[in-house]
């Protein structure tokens, strides 16, 4: 069964406002004082370091999370939701239940990709929407 149209712009506006109040988090000013300090050793400020590297690949993820979620409220409002941008195909209701923003269908089932260690595209989900 397909959620309503009603049902799902309400779902993926409450994800995208929790999206951008997560990316608000990251986009806040550090307190004063909490710069990095690297010292002369070997460990000193290695700790925040990664942590502020970790923090900038989660906050690239939340604002690729965002635009699919405003372009699936735009396919919404133009009447093209459920429909691949690809190649123009209805997207599974099953892929739409579990991520609503899918803009993309998967067209090539699991069974016909390579399973070759060499086929890279094989590994890649990726590869596997149109």
């Amino acid at each position: 069964m397909t959620p309503e149209p009603t049902d799902v712009e309400q779902l993926l506006r409450v994800r995208l406002d929790e999206i951008r109040a997560r990316i608000a988090e990251f986009a806040r000013a550090p307190e004063p004082g909490a710069g990095i300090d690297f010292g002369k050793r070997i460990g000193d400020g290695t700790s925040e370091a990664i942590s502020r590297r970790n923090e900038i690949g989660v906050g690239n993820s939340l604002l690729v999370t965002e635009e699919k979620l405003e372009r699936a409220l735009a396919k919404l409002e133009d009447g093209s939701y459920g429909r691949c941008d690809s190649c123009g195909r209805a997207i599974a209701p099953g892929r739409l239940r579990a991520a609503p923003e899918s803009a993309l269908c998967i067209m090539r089932p699991l069974s016909t990709v390579s399973l070759d260690a060499a086929d890279t595209s094989a590994r890649s989900p990726r590869s596997w929407a149109c």
